[in-house]
């Protein structure tokens, strides 16, 4: 890690004063945060459940297991028209035009989860970056429970596919056929916290298909959250990168009185929204468009990654997930990856909407003063989604209060494809730092 930092700039321009940028209200309504209606199939994993990359490693008390949920019923996303459209659904689209809908999605979860019943201890959400997967989050997670101080601060970590990526997308194929905004995301992210989100913690096994919470439990958290005293769980701290990144500080801004306790937007896609935002080329959504998707073998995957400079400065710990979780085999036997680059590239096309109305409710000062902000940003020298030469500096500083950072020099945007090791350690460290204030709070 770097000694770098950013200092507090004098001013911070607001965004332009157009009607696209004014985004009033929050950014998810807490009426349209709802499952969908039982009773409700009950689909098998995708794929079979595996170890976490520490089995047998008796300093490492944790187990992993993989869940499904649905996802929130309400999709403000309008169904278009996408490649691969037979006749029938394109002509449906035609005559119905956009409109919000009710859909039936799933989201597939990793439970990382102590195998005592120990009390005391954070949950963890990790939220993965646009066009990577949930497993990719494991060498990081290894660093943080390294240490058995730490271990005493975690009870269990969740780490989710967003509907349209890794495991989520094969339970969901056939059915992504909606553009997706980051409030989509935030919101399925809510349904799951406020109705799935276990109301204790326990080291005995979940089901594969979690229960719902009870109604008044769920009203609890509405009510008061993970923040209140009366919460069964200490609060939920949250670890968001780039993508993820966003997607916590929407939810964030959305329902205070369900707020994170922590977010940490690795690198997170928050941009200034200027006035030609929306009509610039999509340079990362031509670039998905174009990334290869299919192989004849694992083997050639990974052979084929390891020539990329891309793919090289990854952890090899890290690649292998991608290969062994990030692919699956088709009905004709071919390797593919489980989110395709369609999805990919509209995940990077509401960077022209999502990202300018992070920005924006930043500056705002929306975000819950409680909601300790800690960012993670990468050094000089590597390219920047924001052009602008100040972009960084002002990007840390949009919420001053109850708010840091830190600088990991030679690194890109994939802090977790890159440096696991010392996003781990930046983690427990900041763990303590909770638990610490927290500890004299009550004194």
């Amino acid at each position: 890690m770097s000694s770098l930092s950013f200092p507090r700039p004098a001013e911070i321009p607001g965004p332009p004063r157009l009607p696209k940028y004014a985004y009033p209200g929050v950014p998810v309504q807490i009426s349209s945060v709802y499952p969908p209606p039982e009773p409700l199939p009950r689909p098998d994993l995708p794929t079979p459940q595996r170890k976490p990359i520490w089995d047998g490693d008796a300093r490492i008390p944790y187990n992993l297991s993989t869940h499904i949920v649905p996802a929130a019923y309400h999709r403000e996303d309008s169904d278009v028209v996408l490649p691969g459209f037979v006749a029938f659904r394109r002509q449906t689209y035609e005559e119905t035009g956009y409109k919000p809908q009710q859909k039936l999605l799933w989201l597939c979860l990793n439970r990382y989860y102590r195998t005592s019943d120990v009390k005391g201890g954070y949950t963890l959400f990790c939220a993965h970056a646009n066009g990577f997967h949930k497993a990719e989050w494991e060498p990081t997670i290894l660093s943080l429970l390294s240490s058995p101080e730490t271990q005493s601060l975690v009870q269990e970590i969740w780490v989710w596919d967003v509907v349209s990526h890794g495991d989520s997308a094969l339970l969901n194929k056939g059915k992504l056929t909606t553009m997706m905004y980051t409030r989509t995301v935030a919101r399925d992210l809510l349904t799951f916290l406020t109705h799935f989100l276990p109301t204790s913690f326990s080291s005995a096994p979940l089901p594969v298909h979690l229960d719902r919470v009870p109604q008044p439990e769920v009203e609890r958290r509405l009510r008061s959250g993970f923040l209140g005293s009366d919460s069964p769980r200490l609060p939920i701290c949250a670890f968001g990168h780039s993508l993820g990144g966003a997607v916590s500080l929407t939810y964030g801004s959305s329902l205070p009185s369900v707020s994170f306790h922590i977010s940490l937007p690795c690198r997170s896609v928050i941009l200034y929204p200027t006035v030609d935002f929306f009509y610039v080329p999509n340079f990362l959504a031509l670039g998905a468009l174009s990334r290869r998707a299919v192989w004849k073998t694992r083997e050639e995957a990974r052979k084929g990654f390891l020539q990329s400079p891309f793919f090289r400065a990854w952890d090899p710990r890290v690649l292998e997930l991608y290969v062994e979780a990030g692919l699956y085999q088709d009905e004709d036997g071919l390797i593919r990856l489980k989110t395709s680059p369609v999805q990919e590239a509209i995940i990077f096309n509401d960077a022209e909407i999502g990202a300018p109305e992070v920005w924006t409710r930043l500056h705002r000062q929306e975000l819950d003063p409680r909601i300790k902000l800690r960012w993670a940003m990468h050094g000089p020298g590597h390219p920047q989604l924001d052009a602008r030469s100040n972009a960084t500096q002002h990007r840390v500083w949009l919420r001053p209060e109850n708010s840091s950072h830190f600088v990991v020099e030679d690194c890109s945007h994939l802090i977790v494809h890159e440096k696991p090791e010392v996003l781990g350690k930046e983690m427990e460290k900041y763990l303590k730092e909770i638990s610490t204030a927290e500890t004299r709070a009550r004194l």
